[in-house]
């Protein structure tokens, strides 16, 4: 039985895998029915109550969790074996960025212009996770890059000029995977 970070991963996956379009990439990690509420203010409002507390996150991944879940039910989807992640990859971010907007044309909008990735993607909150100077804010947020998005995600998290969203290595996902 998968449970916890596993199983929200396989979740994520069996909603995003047969989604995404590399075409519209922005659109298709972007479902009205998974969006959390907090995505709905203006991008400097929405980033200002990501950093502001870890809850506002943690709200965020909770309630798309809980939709995407229903989801999935209704629509009676098994879920996938985890593997090789389904040739996907599992990214973090604390979305502590400059808001420059340069990641979204490469990414073709899978990052907006405040460097936020497709919240359908999203799916563990870490907010014990410290940055540089020791501070939590808004804690990390976990997602999933489908495989036909790989290339366009990794362009878009190249030229943001901080480090605000980064692929997950391999011996950090293997503990994730662990809880």
């Amino acid at each position: 039985m998968v449970t916890g970070f596993k199983r929200r991963l396989a979740e994520t996956i069996a909603w995003c895998l047969p989604r995404a379009e590399a075409a519209r990439a922005g659109v298709t990690t972007r479902s009205v029915e998974l969006m959390p509420p907090v995505c709905g203010h203006d991008g400097d409002t929405l980033v200002n109550q990501l950093l502001s507390t870890p809850a506002v996150p943690a709200e965020a991944v909770g309630f798309i969790v809980e939709r995407r879940r229903r989801a999935l039910e209704r629509l009676k989807l098994p879920l996938p074996p985890l593997g090789d992640l389904m040739g996907g990859r599992v990214f973090a971010t604390h979305f502590d960025s400059d808001l420059c907007g340069a990641a979204t044309a490469p990414s073709n909008g899978y990052l907006d212009d405040y460097d936020i990735p497709g919240w359908d993607t999203w799916f563990a909150h870490d907010g014990e996770w410290k940055g540089g100077y020791g501070e939590v804010h808004g804690g990390l947020v976990y997602g999933w890059v489908p495989p036909v998005l790989l290339e366009l995600a990794d362009q878009g998290f190249y030229v943001i000029p901080v480090s605000s969203v980064w692929w997950v290595e391999d011996a950090e996902l293997r503990q994730l995977m662990a809880t």
